[in-house]
């Protein structure tokens, strides 16, 4: 009588069950440190999001909101020109992505296109509201510097 030899020996049945033990705890680890660089994304972007305000007709209120993925996200209104009681969305109320500053620590940004012109602003936190540097390129090659203290 001939047995044949299972195709398994015990040896092969612990290297697949000690590769697949590496596998899972590698992917496990990802997953951790992906989330929790999320959770650190969200937590340091919860100091802007909400509605803020300022007498400044050029920018009277912007939107800040966190998406899913924890990014940042604007709307920026000025005071209407045919009516001043009222504010006006900027680009047809398109929202603009906040990306974070190279240049001023804590800070986000974000870029308008016009017709004519370029608008970057620029939110920084302070202790008491929020400070939105206002930089315009126009075309002409003229710029144009402002800054609009905001609060909610």
């Amino acid at each position: 009588m001939t047995h044949v030899r299972s195709a398994c020996s015990p040896l092969s049945r612990t290297m697949a069950l000690l590769i697949t033990a590496a596998l899972t705890f590698s992917l496990a680890v990802t997953f951790t440190l992906t989330s929790a660089k999320q959770a650190v994304a969200c937590q340091i972007a919860s100091k802007l999001p909400g509605k803020w305000y300022s007498s400044d007709d050029r920018l009277s209120r912007i939107l800040v909101w966190v998406s899913d993925s924890c990014g940042l996200y604007i709307q920026a209104y000025s005071t209407c020109d045919h009516d001043a009681t009222k504010d006006c969305v900027w680009d047809k109320g398109r929202s603009k992505e906040l990306f974070p500053s190279k240049y001023v620590a804590g800070a986000r940004y974000a870029i308008y296109k016009w017709n004519n012109a370029s608008e970057q602003l620029l939110l920084r936190p302070e202790s008491t509201g929020l400070s939105v540097q206002e930089r315009i390129d126009w075309s002409s090659g003229a710029t144009e510097h402002f800054t609009v203290h905001m609060h909610r």
